[in-house]
């Protein structure tokens, strides 16, 4: 090998190294951003009027989802992974019955005792205080069919009163009187959760 091929082939061996040095990063930071998108976090504009006036149509939030449950499409279900920590009156990102992400704020935990009557909510015999709601909003009563359960939904149907069960929670708009929420669709198992709100505008 004469010295100007030698010389070609060092060039193109360098910009080769130097290709592939360049195409590993974009790959390695295509992944980083696909696993955060996946498992830690993800934004999210707000669709319709149920949550106002905390959130408005158009209203972007970011919803932590470190946690939480991730969908696993090949086999048609979703993981949970750990144990989310959800409290009461979060803000939370999940999978309605129509496969939409939905916004909606937790009012019920497992384990608590709810009731709604004369367009109050009660957990544990006790009226929830709810500032973030307009004066004088008013609860109605639920209207989900005891026979929601016949297709095998893994959403549970309410009544007016009950106790949650283990791994189910009741959800709310903040835009009670237009909102379809745990009132219509029933309570919200935890695996359908797929994160909680910790920042909007």
């Amino acid at each position: 090998m004469d010295m100007e091929t030698e010389t070609k082939v060092s060039r193109w061996w360098a910009k080769f190294k130097r290709y592939t040095r360049r195409s590993l990063f974009i790959f390695i930071f295509l992944c980083f951003l696909l696993f955060i998108r996946i498992f830690l976090f993800q934004i999210y504009s707000i669709q319709g009027n149920s949550m106002y006036p905390t959130l408005e149509h158009g209203s972007v939030v970011f919803v932590w989802k470190g946690g939480f449950a991730i969908s696993a499409k090949f086999f048609g279900t979703e993981l949970l992974y750990t144990d989310p920590k959800i409290n009461k009156l979060d803000l939370v990102l999940f999978v309605s019955k129509e496969d939409e992400l939905v916004v909606k704020r937790v009012i019920g935990l497992p384990g608590e005792f709810y009731s709604i009557e004369a367009g109050r909510v009660l957990i544990d015999s006790t009226e929830l205080l709810e500032n973030y709601l307009p004066q004088g909003t008013y609860t109605s009563e639920p209207s989900t069919s005891i026979f929601l359960n016949r297709h095998n939904s893994p959403f549970l149907a309410m009544d007016k009163q009950g106790r949650i069960p283990p791994g189910y929670y009741l959800l709310l708009g903040d835009n009670r009187q237009y909102s379809t929420d745990s009132r219509s669709f029933g309570l919200v198992p935890v695996e359908k959760i797929k994160g909680k709100v910790i920042f909007y505008f």
